[in-house]
């Protein structure tokens, strides 16, 4: 299901997420380089801080909710989560919420 989209195989999109520079050490360490020159040191924990900090109150909400289970551990930003159920109501929540075009979900 990973970046999987309704179009991949129909060959009317151009697909251009594996069209990249290679992550070199040099290029992984020229976009470092970029993050820290926009955010600074303070700046970049205070952004990581507040979206762990979301990704924990994002949490709280699903193990509120009786039809959703969390199935995994949170891990900075990452929750994984799921409908109590079959696989297809899943697939259909993630259909419908990534075409509703307000977030993007994996």
């Amino acid at each position: 299901i990973y970046l999987k989209h309704d179009h991949q195989d129909s060959g009317l999109i151009t697909d251009y997420r594996h069209w990249q520079i290679p992550l070199g050490r040099r290029f992984r360490s020229l976009k470092m380089w970029f993050v820290f020159r926009l955010y600074g040191v303070k700046g970049l924990q205070e952004f990581i801080r507040k979206h762990v900090a979301l990704a924990h109150e994002f949490e709280s909400l699903v193990r509120h909710d009786e039809r959703f289970e969390i199935v995994g551990d949170v891990v900075l930003g990452l929750v994984c989560f799921r409908i109590k159920g079959t696989n297809d109501l899943n697939e259909k929540l993630l259909k419908k919420i990534n075409d509703a075009r307000k977030i993007h979900i994996v």
